[in-house]
């Protein structure tokens, strides 16, 4: 059996408040309540995530630069989960999706008549599973907190089961989910038959020796296959093209909350998942995978930018727009990779959290104008909304500016930031590609601006109204991008902290 560290408890702390808190969740909702007594655990939920942040915060306060603690061994005496500043960061950032998430359910759960506890029980164990997905330093440790996570998301992106665009939307996910994870698991025991073990760690040693006495040809085909295969299970998860297609239907059919969440932290976690495989276990064959990541990134950030610039429906243009978010962030991902160098790594993790701040809030303005009867995510819904509502109309092009990635937003560094590491690692091709597709997107973004100032919206409509906890994550939203992109050398020294080389 696993053997716990003296650490474990004390060290995982957030997995295991995460845990008692879903249970908590879960038993409370097999009990007869009315709907107050549902949005009482909502306030939980609230409280919960609020905990698991502040513990993680000083996780990562408590690491040394470069540390890295064991907190499960297997009896083989393989490291399955370890505590580092990398893993901290990234938990950071699924927190905080979660908790932004959380203020923005309560006015869809209100409008939709749709309180259950379940919402939060499944929530909260998807984002023990990223948490598991960030920690987890071998390749079955990392498929239990990737089920872990995709198994809860199925279920959210599915939860308003009475509506059609919901179940098509989920069932697309799931089928091609199901058929990732069957891919994931084939491709790990290729790689385990061809070296002997799943633990990263060991798999760079055996390359590494492989490579030493016989280069390149000593690959052989069938870690060559194991890693392609495992390497196309990833990529889904993470939306990058052209394994994407099922990303505009699950976002428009989901709740849009839960929209807003998936389009941030289970890339996340994806993502996180993608540095750990790569820079950690297949380092030694950087110049084979950068060469076909780079050619997944160009496809990603064109096509993602190019099928935006056709949609009427916003949820379904943030959609695509994460597509081409995904794509730059892959970028720092392959510069990592090139230079063999924590700058990528670094530039990922704090494009990832700026990330999380400007799409939240945009697909928080979406949410802001749902009633009932209008789902508030067409581009004609936000015909006039500087009349209606001035504050709304001043953020939200606060958002759309930063995913445009223009100055002083917090966009514009974060896409600063993946754009110097593509230049030291010199992916010259990646830094035009980049420049050139987010000057495309201004086309799309600028489309709901002109909808909001130029356009006059349908007579005596009233203000739309979002609500004490909507307005509270919209305006932390708001404030964080414009903080960030005025005065952000404290949040890349707290991305710096994301490492895995050199150690």
């Amino acid at each position: 059996m696993p053997v716990l560290h003296p650490e474990f408890w004390r060290l995982l702390s957030p997995e295991w408040v995460l845990v008692c808190f879903g249970t908590l969740f879960l038993l409370l909702s097999a009990l007869p309540a009315t709907r107050g007594a549902k949005r009482a655990i909502g306030v939980m939920a609230l409280f919960g995530f609020a905990v698991v942040l502040v513990l993680c915060a000083q996780t990562l306060a408590a690491l040394s630069p470069g540390m890295h603690v064991a907190a499960l061994t297997g009896l083989d005496g393989q490291i399955g989960l370890t505590v580092d500043g990398f893993s901290q960061v990234f938990k950071f950032i699924f927190v905080l999706g979660a908790l932004l998430t959380v203020l923005m359910s309560f006015k869809y759960l209100d409008v939709e008549k749709a309180w259950t506890g379940e919402y939060f029980t499944f929530l909260t164990f998807a984002v023990f599973g990223m948490m598991v997905m960030a920690s987890g330093v071998d390749l079955l440790t990392l498929w239990v907190g990737l089920e872990t996570m995709a198994l809860s998301v199925y279920v959210l992106a599915a939860y308003m089961r009475r509506q059609e665009p919901s179940v098509e939307g989920a069932t697309k996910y799931f089928l091609l989910g199901a058929f990732s994870s069957g891919l994931y698991l084939y491709g790990t025991s290729l790689i385990y038959g061809a070296t002997g073990t799943v633990q990263l760690g060991a798999i760079r040693l055996a390359l590494m020796d492989r490579l030493a006495h016989g280069g390149p040809a000593a690959v052989g085909f069938p870690l060559a296959a194991g890693l392609v295969i495992l390497s196309v299970s990833l990529l889904f998860k993470a939306a990058l093209v052209p394994f994407h297609w099922w990303t505009p239907d699950a976002y428009e059919g989901a709740a849009t909350p839960i929209t807003a969440f998936m389009s941030v932290a289970p890339k996340a976690a994806a993502f996180a998942m993608l540095l750990r495989i790569f820079v950690v276990g297949f380092l030694p064959l950087a110049p084979m995978w950068t060469g076909l990541l780079s050619l997944v990134a160009v496809l990603t950030m064109a096509w993602g930018n190019i099928a935006a610039m056709l949609q009427n429906n916003v949820k379904r243009m943030l959609a695509y727009s994460s597509i081409a978010h995904a794509g730059y962030a892959l970028v720092g991902l392959v510069a990592a990779g090139r230079s063999q160098s924590n700058q990528g790594i670094a530039a990922v993790a704090f494009y990832l959290l700026v990330y999380a701040f400007m799409n939240l809030g945009a697909f928080g303005l979406v949410l802001y104008l749902q009633r009932e009867g209008s789902a508030g995510d067409q581009m004609d819904d936000f015909d006039g909304l500087i009349q209606r509502s001035p504050l709304m109309a001043v953020l939200m092009i606060f958002f759309l500016l930063s995913l445009g990635g223009i100055p002083p937003m917090a966009g514009f560094l974060g896409k600063l930031m993946i754009f110097y590491s593509a230049l030291d690692a010199r992916l010259y091709l990646l830094v035009v590609v980049l420049a050139v597709t987010s000057v495309i997107s201004l086309y799309y973004y600028f489309r709901v601006v002109y909808h909001m100032f130029l356009k006059e919206g349908a007579p005596n409509l009233p203000a739309p109204s979002a609500g004490r906890p909507l307005g509270w994550s919209l305006a932390l939203c708001g404030v964080a991008v414009l903080a960030i992109g005025l005065y952000g050398q404290p949040f890349l020294h707290w991305a710096s902290q994301a490492v895995l080389l050199g150690r």
